[in-house]
């Protein structure tokens, strides 16, 4: 969170959510860069990317297995290329280009500890592995980040593992603008977690974007989620949304999901779990 603020304070929105994804993604606590979780095959693949209310600039990267920070060369992709989403070895060219330290993923003590038992439970279902995205022991914990900046502009950002053994090359909602993350100049921004196929199939920060228009950011994000919840389900996603008046707002219908803002009025970060 503070990691954020300093970015967006020295620079823009954008800045600000890439920090904070960015962060995440180092501490190892959550199912993104270094904390990842782990294919069917016990490897790491990363999806992640950014969106900026200017112009419906945005992108996305899939299937990552170079870095770390996927946010970062998703931000790469969209700046300095013509592309809106980028997967499998074209990270590891970009990513190259983009002068960022490339490695090859492996997987956290963690997660290899955590592995052989999903992998007994559930390995045999994974063609139709969605009953495990939605089993408590094996939450997403996808990270995310929205923000407005002084110019009033919104900004989004979001990075996962995906889904516990998954197949190989399976990308989910948030390599995809319009499911995993949306801004716009107009409404705000918002940012998804979750089942990633139901996200993409209801393109859910899109719609929650599109509610900015007429609701707050709380009231649009619980509107988002009611139309998910009626399409696909309960236990299927989380989001986040903050309005053009820096107003944030939260909803889910899993059972529980962490969130975290900064307070304005008594400048502090505000944690809620």
């Amino acid at each position: 969170m503070e990691e954020g603020m300093v970015a967006m304070r020295r620079g823009s929105s954008l800045d600000g959510a890439e920090a904070a994804v960015r962060y995440m993604e180092d501490s190892g606590l959550f199912n993104a860069g270094t904390g990842a979780c782990l294919t069917l095959d016990g490897t790491v693949e990363l999806d992640a990317a950014v969106m900026v209310g200017d112009k419906s600039r945005g992108a996305g990267v899939g299937v990552c297995t170079c870095t770390r920070h996927p946010v970062s060369l998703a931000r790469f992709v969209m700046e300095k290329t013509d592309h809106v989403l980028v997967v499998g070895k074209a990270c590891e060219i970009l990513a190259s280009k983009a002068g960022m330290k490339t490695e090859h993923l492996a997987p956290s003590k963690a997660s290899l500890e955590r592995f052989p038992s999903l992998l007994e439970r559930y390995g045999e279902s994974h063609p139709k592995n969605f009953a495990l995205a939605r089993h408590s022991e094996a939450n997403g914990n996808t990270v995310g980040a929205v923000a407005l900046d002084s110019e009033g502009l919104p900004s989004a950002a979001v990075s996962t593992g995906g889904m516990w053994l998954k197949l190989p090359g399976r990308v989910g909602d948030s390599a995809i603008i319009g499911a995993g993350v949306y801004a716009a100049r107009g409404s705000g921004a918002a940012c998804a977690t979750g089942a990633g196929e139901e996200i993409i199939r209801n393109v859910l920060s899109w719609n929650a974007c599109r509610y900015l228009k007429d609701l707050n950011a709380m009231n649009a994000a619980r509107r988002a989620i009611a139309l998910i919840s009626r399409r696909s389900g309960r236990n299927t996603a989380g989001v986040i949304t903050v309005d053009l008046r820096g107003r944030v707002g939260f909803a889910y219908n899993t059972a529980a999901m962490g969130t975290a803002w900064y307070d304005h009025v008594r400048d502090r970060p505000v944690l809620r779990t």
